[in-house]
Protein backbone atom coordinates (compact mmCIF):
# COMPACT_ATOMS: atom_id res chain seq x y z
CA UNK A 1 0.00 0.00 0.00
CA UNK A 2 1.31 3.11 -0.98
CA UNK A 3 0.23 6.40 1.27
CA UNK A 4 0.30 10.34 0.00
CA UNK A 5 -0.59 13.64 1.70
CA UNK A 6 -2.04 16.71 -0.41
CA UNK A 7 -0.31 20.23 0.34
CA UNK A 8 -1.77 23.63 -0.04
CA UNK A 9 0.61 25.99 0.13
CA UNK A 10 2.39 25.01 4.05
CA UNK A 11 -0.53 23.48 5.40
CA UNK A 12 -0.83 19.56 4.70
CA UNK A 13 -4.86 19.22 3.85
CA UNK A 14 -5.22 16.06 3.23
CA UNK A 15 -4.31 12.90 3.00
CA UNK A 16 -4.95 9.39 0.80
CA UNK A 17 -3.89 5.93 -0.29
CA UNK A 18 -2.93 4.27 -3.99
CA UNK A 19 -6.81 3.33 -3.27
CA UNK A 20 -8.40 6.95 -3.91
CA UNK A 21 -6.89 7.79 -6.67
CA UNK A 22 -9.69 7.99 -9.39
CA UNK A 23 -10.28 9.10 -13.46
CA UNK A 24 -13.42 10.41 -15.31
CA UNK A 25 -15.04 8.15 -17.17
CA UNK A 26 -16.14 10.02 -20.59
CA UNK A 27 -18.75 6.75 -21.23
CA UNK A 28 -20.59 7.46 -18.19
CA UNK A 29 -19.94 10.52 -16.79
CA UNK A 30 -18.66 9.11 -13.62
CA UNK A 31 -15.16 8.55 -11.30
CA UNK A 32 -13.91 5.58 -11.08
CA UNK A 33 -11.22 3.85 -9.03
CA UNK A 34 -7.83 3.28 -11.24
CA UNK A 35 -4.15 2.92 -11.38
CA UNK A 36 -2.19 5.85 -10.28
CA UNK A 37 -0.52 5.63 -13.30
CA UNK A 38 -3.54 6.80 -15.44
CA UNK A 39 -5.19 8.53 -12.48
CA UNK A 40 -6.43 12.24 -12.95
CA UNK A 41 -7.90 12.84 -9.55
CA UNK A 42 -6.80 11.63 -5.77
CA UNK A 43 -10.72 11.70 -3.72
CA UNK A 44 -11.25 11.90 -0.13
CA UNK A 45 -13.26 13.27 2.17
CA UNK A 46 -15.73 13.93 -0.06
CA UNK A 47 -12.88 16.10 -2.17
CA UNK A 48 -11.16 16.08 -5.59
CA UNK A 49 -7.58 16.71 -5.18
CA UNK A 50 -4.72 17.38 -7.74
CA UNK A 51 -1.45 17.73 -8.72
CA UNK A 52 0.06 18.72 -12.04
CA UNK A 53 2.16 15.20 -12.15
CA UNK A 54 -1.14 13.45 -12.85
CA UNK A 55 -2.35 11.82 -16.19
CA UNK A 56 -3.79 15.08 -18.06
CA UNK A 57 -7.06 15.79 -18.20
CA UNK A 58 -9.21 16.49 -21.68
CA UNK A 59 -11.10 19.34 -20.70
CA UNK A 60 -14.97 18.15 -20.10
CA UNK A 61 -14.06 16.37 -17.23
CA UNK A 62 -16.53 19.66 -15.61
CA UNK A 63 -15.44 19.07 -12.15
CA UNK A 64 -14.42 21.27 -8.80
CA UNK A 65 -11.06 20.18 -7.53
CA UNK A 66 -8.17 21.79 -5.56
CA UNK A 67 -4.77 22.23 -7.22
CA UNK A 68 -2.48 20.57 -4.27
CA UNK A 69 1.11 19.41 -4.32
CA UNK A 70 0.30 15.18 -3.98
CA UNK A 71 3.16 13.57 -2.35
CA UNK A 72 4.06 10.19 -1.08
CA UNK A 73 4.88 9.55 2.74
CA UNK A 74 5.18 6.78 4.92
CA UNK A 75 2.89 4.94 6.21
CA UNK A 76 3.96 5.87 10.06
CA UNK A 77 3.54 9.02 8.78
CA UNK A 78 0.26 9.05 7.07
CA UNK A 79 -1.10 7.52 10.59
CA UNK A 80 0.95 10.54 12.57
CA UNK A 81 -1.25 12.65 10.49
CA UNK A 82 -4.23 11.00 10.30
CA UNK A 83 -4.52 11.44 14.05
CA UNK A 84 -3.87 15.16 14.01
CA UNK A 85 -6.79 15.18 11.68
CA UNK A 86 -8.65 13.41 14.29
CA UNK A 87 -8.15 15.22 16.92
CA UNK A 88 -8.41 18.90 14.96
CA UNK A 89 -5.37 19.46 14.70
CA UNK A 90 -3.85 21.99 12.15
CA UNK A 91 -0.80 20.17 10.57
CA UNK A 92 1.91 22.56 8.95
CA UNK A 93 4.78 21.34 5.95
CA UNK A 94 7.73 22.64 7.18
CA UNK A 95 10.67 22.19 5.18
CA UNK A 96 13.65 19.70 7.02
CA UNK A 97 15.99 21.02 5.15
CA UNK A 98 15.83 24.65 3.77
CA UNK A 99 17.17 25.21 0.09
CA UNK A 100 20.94 26.64 0.08
CA UNK A 101 21.04 30.53 -1.25
CA UNK A 102 22.11 30.15 -4.61
CA UNK A 103 24.21 32.91 -5.83
CA UNK A 104 22.72 35.65 -7.53
CA UNK A 105 24.00 35.50 -11.42
CA UNK A 106 25.83 38.75 -12.29
CA UNK A 107 23.12 40.96 -14.31
CA UNK A 108 23.35 43.90 -16.16
CA UNK A 109 22.35 47.16 -13.74
CA UNK A 110 19.06 47.65 -15.39
CA UNK A 111 17.48 44.36 -14.12
CA UNK A 112 18.51 45.41 -10.33
CA UNK A 113 15.30 46.79 -10.15
CA UNK A 114 13.17 47.64 -6.99
CA UNK A 115 11.01 44.37 -7.32
CA UNK A 116 13.25 42.19 -8.19
CA UNK A 117 15.34 43.35 -4.91
CA UNK A 118 12.36 42.91 -3.11
CA UNK A 119 11.64 39.42 -3.98
CA UNK A 120 14.96 38.54 -3.55
CA UNK A 121 14.48 39.70 0.20
CA UNK A 122 11.64 38.10 1.33
CA UNK A 123 13.09 34.63 0.02
CA UNK A 124 15.44 35.03 2.16
CA UNK A 125 13.47 36.19 5.17
CA UNK A 126 11.19 32.81 4.20
CA UNK A 127 14.35 30.58 4.04
CA UNK A 128 15.98 32.09 7.45
CA UNK A 129 12.09 31.41 8.91
CA UNK A 130 11.83 28.10 7.82
CA UNK A 131 15.34 27.18 9.07
CA UNK A 132 15.33 28.51 12.34
CA UNK A 133 11.76 26.69 12.80
CA UNK A 134 13.36 23.16 11.73
CA UNK A 135 16.91 24.11 13.87
CA UNK A 136 14.57 23.97 17.24
CA UNK A 137 15.18 24.91 20.65
CA UNK A 138 16.92 24.47 23.74
CA UNK A 139 14.73 24.29 27.08
CA UNK A 140 15.37 22.91 30.68
CA UNK A 141 13.67 19.77 31.75
CA UNK A 142 13.12 18.80 35.45
CA UNK A 143 16.16 17.25 35.44
CA UNK A 144 17.50 20.61 35.16
CA UNK A 145 19.16 19.96 32.06
CA UNK A 146 19.54 21.63 29.14
CA UNK A 147 17.79 19.34 26.01
CA UNK A 148 17.75 20.46 22.25
CA UNK A 149 14.77 19.36 20.14
CA UNK A 150 14.44 20.11 16.22
CA UNK A 151 11.01 20.84 14.73
CA UNK A 152 11.55 19.27 11.44
CA UNK A 153 7.58 18.44 9.79
CA UNK A 154 7.90 14.78 11.34
CA UNK A 155 8.88 16.01 14.66
CA UNK A 156 5.67 18.43 14.73
CA UNK A 157 3.38 15.59 13.90
CA UNK A 158 5.40 13.20 16.62
CA UNK A 159 4.99 16.48 19.42
CA UNK A 160 1.04 16.60 18.32
CA UNK A 161 0.70 12.50 18.67
CA UNK A 162 2.46 12.93 22.15
CA UNK A 163 0.11 15.22 22.89
CA UNK A 164 -2.95 13.31 22.21
CA UNK A 165 -1.27 10.81 24.45
CA UNK A 166 -0.63 12.74 27.31
CA UNK A 167 -4.56 14.42 26.88
CA UNK A 168 -5.59 10.21 26.98
CA UNK A 169 -3.96 10.01 30.59
CA UNK A 170 -0.52 8.46 30.35
CA UNK A 171 2.20 9.50 32.68
CA UNK A 172 5.08 8.23 30.88
CA UNK A 173 5.88 9.52 27.13
CA UNK A 174 8.27 7.71 25.01
CA UNK A 175 10.40 10.56 23.27
CA UNK A 176 13.95 11.24 22.27
CA UNK A 177 15.91 15.16 22.42
CA UNK A 178 17.94 15.60 19.74
CA UNK A 179 21.25 13.27 20.09
CA UNK A 180 19.59 11.77 22.99
CA UNK A 181 18.57 8.01 23.38
CA UNK A 182 14.54 7.56 23.33
CA UNK A 183 13.08 7.76 27.39
CA UNK A 184 10.60 7.63 28.78
CA UNK A 185 9.65 11.30 30.00
CA UNK A 186 6.99 12.70 32.69
CA UNK A 187 4.00 13.85 31.12
CA UNK A 188 4.79 17.47 33.16
CA UNK A 189 8.27 17.73 30.87
CA UNK A 190 6.94 16.64 27.63
CA UNK A 191 3.97 18.93 28.45
CA UNK A 192 6.80 21.52 28.98
CA UNK A 193 8.40 20.60 25.57
CA UNK A 194 5.30 20.75 23.70
CA UNK A 195 3.96 24.30 24.91
CA UNK A 196 7.64 25.80 24.12
CA UNK A 197 7.54 24.77 20.40
CA UNK A 198 3.97 25.51 19.76
CA UNK A 199 5.12 29.30 21.31
CA UNK A 200 8.26 29.22 19.64
CA UNK A 201 6.98 28.46 16.09
CA UNK A 202 4.21 30.57 16.65
CA UNK A 203 7.03 33.58 18.00
CA UNK A 204 8.88 32.94 14.44
CA UNK A 205 5.62 32.67 12.31
CA UNK A 206 4.39 36.09 13.28
CA UNK A 207 7.88 37.63 13.70
CA UNK A 208 8.39 36.58 9.77
CA UNK A 209 4.62 37.80 8.74
CA UNK A 210 5.64 41.25 10.47
CA UNK A 211 8.83 41.52 8.83
CA UNK A 212 7.59 40.77 5.27
CA UNK A 213 4.97 43.43 5.87
CA UNK A 214 7.78 45.44 6.67
CA UNK A 215 9.99 44.85 3.22
CA UNK A 216 7.21 44.76 1.16
CA UNK A 217 6.24 48.74 2.21
CA UNK A 218 10.25 49.57 1.46
CA UNK A 219 10.81 51.42 -1.58
CA UNK A 220 14.58 52.13 -1.49
CA UNK A 221 16.52 48.88 -2.40
CA UNK A 222 19.20 49.89 -0.29
CA UNK A 223 17.14 49.89 2.70
CA UNK A 224 15.56 46.51 1.54
CA UNK A 225 18.98 45.13 1.24
CA UNK A 226 20.23 46.15 4.67
CA UNK A 227 16.62 44.04 6.62
CA UNK A 228 17.93 41.02 7.75
CA UNK A 229 16.06 37.75 10.11
CA UNK A 230 16.20 39.29 13.35
CA UNK A 231 16.04 43.16 12.64
CA UNK A 232 13.76 44.83 14.98
CA UNK A 233 10.54 46.03 13.34
CA UNK A 234 8.84 49.21 13.77
CA UNK A 235 6.03 49.14 15.80
CA UNK A 236 3.56 49.96 13.38
CA UNK A 237 4.02 46.38 11.25
CA UNK A 238 3.92 44.54 14.55
CA UNK A 239 1.07 42.44 15.08
CA UNK A 240 -1.19 42.07 18.03
CA UNK A 241 -0.33 38.60 18.66
CA UNK A 242 3.71 39.47 18.12
CA UNK A 243 3.40 42.02 20.47
CA UNK A 244 2.31 39.80 23.23
CA UNK A 245 5.02 37.66 22.12
CA UNK A 246 7.53 40.20 22.94
CA UNK A 247 6.44 41.57 25.99
CA UNK A 248 6.61 37.65 27.43
CA UNK A 249 10.21 38.03 26.45
CA UNK A 250 9.55 36.64 22.45
CA UNK A 251 10.66 33.50 21.72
Amino acid sequence: MKYYKMISGTNIVGIATQRDFVRFQQKHKILINCEISIAQFVSTGDKLYRDSWLYPLLGNENLIYDEVVISEISEEEYNVIAAAFEANKPVVEVEDKPEAEQPVEEQEDTDITLEFVKKSKLEEISRACNSIITEGFDIILSDEETHHFSLTTQDQLNLITLSTMIASGETSIPYHADGELCRFYSAEDMLAVITFATQFKTYQVSYHNALKLYVESLNDITAISNVYYGIEIPEQYLSDVLRVLNSQGGE
